[in-house]
This record gives structure tokens, sequence and C-alpha cells, in this order.
């Protein structure tokens, strides 16, 4: 779309559409390329830009912005959240309007000005603070760590109408501007949420009770199809998706093995006896081929997370620091954990895994074991009690 869309009176879309993206940020794929979605408000009083774009499309935003108005006229741009994607256009819009006053939350501001070396106006905002244009209003909801700390939604009452930057956004480039006139891409939507807001449920807990019950017709977000189809069911949605886990009667301890030869099992057995026997609930998955949501699941549920890998070639095998990858992704229950795991020539992996868990500020109350070749009879026991500690840990720690 080469062109600016109008979505409310005097709203307008002046984004950008990156269809050919393959991977965003050199982190994420998107099978659908993406959008980086900015907005021109334009009251009877004051206009209002709502973010920018990248900043390779900084012309191209540029030359929307001036079909609709005069750039000197420009009173203020917004800004939701100042990663670059979403402020890339920023530095060249001051350049040619250094009166543009800067909207944006506190940490915003700290960031941009390390971002810009330019001076400029800035205002930071507070939860709930309105400015009006004339005929239109725009109020700031604050909504921090979705998913940087200076993220804030931005509403239109008039409109019922919501900005919500990269709340409720997929990387989705399809062939129309709104999500009823694109192909299915819940896919996209549930893969954006796992990837970028879920390490974040307690703040999105917070957000969706600012935003869901706000009358709402449109739902602006900045990647992917803007919402005009049941906005309320992405909202939904994140409220679902952010639940907290439910508290089991028992500590929860999630037990992920991988046992090439079968010693690191004979191991997780003992271990797993241990647990139970001293009161803890065990789900135990093996490495290979496990689901990553199944993973994130367990991982929010448990109240400890234990590992049992060998060692091969001095390291972890990959399927286990895939699994410990996923750590970063998630907000998990409770900070806990423990490694165990069988060797022959060497045995690096339970160290190098507890360093990784430490990293994470993970807490290891039972050291880390491991055994050479198949565990004796004397080795299983203590694998055994390996478990019984850490569930009594849990409990005293409970």
């Amino acid at each position: 779309m080469s062109s600016s869309a109008e979505i409310r009176p005097d709203i307008f879309w002046v984004g950008a559409r990156h269809p050919e993206l393959e991977v965003f940020d050199e982190l994420f794929p998107t099978r659908h390329g993406t959008t980086y979605n900015a907005y021109l408000v334009r009251g009877s009083e004051k206009i209002a830009l709502i973010d920018t774009v990248k900043e390779p499309f900084t012309d191209e935003y540029l030359d929307k912005l001036k079909k609709l108005v005069p750039l000197a006229d420009i009173d203020l741009v917004v800004v939701n959240h100042t990663e670059p994607d979403h402020s890339g256009a920023l530095g060249r819009l001051l350049e040619i309007n250094p009166n543009i006053q800067v909207y944006c939350t506190r940490a915003g501001e700290n960031f941009l000005r390390q971002l810009y070396e330019r001076p400029f106006s800035a205002h930071a905002v507070s939860d709930g603070e309105e400015i009006s244009l004339g005929d239109k209003t725009l109020r700031f909801l604050l909504a921090p760590n979705l998913h940087w700390p200076d993220t804030m939604f931005t509403y239109v009452p008039e409109e019922d109408l919501l900005f919500s930057c990269d709340g409720f956004g997929a990387h989705y480039c399809g062939d129309g501007l709104y999500n009823d006139q694109v192909e299915d891409f819940s896919t996209e939507f549930r893969f954006y949420f796992d990837t970028i807001m879920r390490p974040f449920k307690a703040f999105i807990r917070e957000a969706v009770a600012k935003v869901e019950n706000l009358p709402l017709t449109l739902l602006c977000p900045s990647h992917g199809p803007i919402l005009r189809r049941d906005p309320q069911a992405a909202i939904q949605a994140y409220r679902e998706w952010s639940a907290a886990p439910a508290a089991g009667a028992n500590k929860q301890v999630l037990l992920l093995t991988l046992s090439p030869h079968g010693n690191t099992r004979t191991m997780a057995a003992a271990v797993r006896e241990g647990l139970e026997s001293a009161g803890a609930e065990v789900t135990e998955f093996g490495l290979v081929d496990l689901d990553d949501e199944l993973v994130r699941d367990e991982l929010e549920r448990a109240d400890a997370l234990v590992v049992g890998s060998p060692t091969i070639n001095r390291d972890a095998p990959p399927p286990v620091w895939r699994v410990l990858a996923l750590l970063s992704s998630v907000t998990p229950k409770g900070k806990v954990g423990a490694v165990f795991g069988s060797y022959g020539w060497s045995g690096e992996a339970v160290k190098l895994i507890e360093e990784r868990l430490r990293g994470l500020k993970y807490q290891l109350p039972v050291p880390g074991i491991s055994f050479r070749f198949t565990p004796t009879d004397k080795d299983v026991e203590t694998c055994r009690e390996f478990g019984r500690n850490l569930a009594r840990s849990l409990t005293q720690d409970g």
C-alpha cells in the first residue's frame, strides 16, 4: 500500500509495508513479512502523529504525511514505544520540524535522548493524562514492559479507537489493511505473543485491565492488520494467554531429560522417586522433539526446573541448549533449578547448565550431581536423596 488510508474521519494510517521480510530483528521468522504501522490524527486545533516507521522507510513515511498536511503544521508526535522500528523516522522529522513536541513516557524520554543527540522538546505523560486536539482527544495509558519499560497505549475516546503499539500486533503483511481483509493470521498473532510478549505476563494482565472495558471499535497495533472485526477478541486472547498459572496442592517440578544411552534416564527415575517421596508433583518429558509451547506452559506452572543431561564433546547436547533458550521467553512461577547427568570421558554439562540457570537468576538449592557411565546402586540412592533434598527446599522456601 503506497498511499495513506483514512481509517476514521481525519485519522490516517501512514505506515510502511515490508512483505519481503523473512526474519524480524534477525531473531524471529516472519513467514508473511510485517508492517510498521504509524498514524496521523488531524484535530480541529492540533495535528498529532502516532509513532513513526523503521528508518529505511523514512522517505516513504514523510511522503505520505506531506500529501495530508504540511510537515511544519504538525504539532506533536506520540512515541508509544522507542524501539527503532517505531521511532526510526523521528530524527528526520525533528530536523524538518524542530518545533514538534514529543509525547512519551518518562522511560521513553530517557531512551530517546540517548538515541538522538539533537535537542528536542519532550513531555513525559502520566497514566490517564489527556491532551486535546480540538475535536479529538488523546488519552495516554501507561503499559510498561509490553515489551519495553517505555511502552504506553494512546486512546481516542471520540472514535473508540486504541493505538496499542506492539500490544495485540502480529508480524503479518497481508493484501489488506484490516483483519477482515486478509487471510487467517492467528498463527502469526499467537507466535508474536509467545516470542515477544509472553515473558511479561504480569504486566500484560495490568495492561489488559486498563483497556478491556473501554468502548472499542478499532484496535490499531504497530505491526500487522488493524483490528476492526471483533477487536475485543484480541484482548480476550491476551487475557487468557497471560493468566497466572493455577497453583497446585503440592509443589510442582518439571523434569526434563536427555539420555542417549539410558544412564541419565536411570538417574532421572531415581530423582523422580526422591521428589515424589518428599511430596512434590513431577511432570517429566524427554528433550527429543519436545513442543516449545508445551515446555513454556509447564515452565510457568512449575515451582522448580530439573534438567538431566549427558556430556557430549565436553558440552551439553544441542537439544538441552534449545530448551534452555526458551527460559527467556517465559515468566517462571518459581526460579528454582537443579541439574544432574551422566558422562563418559568428561562431565562438563552439569556445570554449564547450572551457569545458564544462575545467569537467568534461578536459585540452585541443591548442588548438581554427575556420575560416570552406568550409575551404581549407591549412585542411584544419591539421586533419590538429591530429589528429596530439592523437594524439601521447595517446602522450606514456600
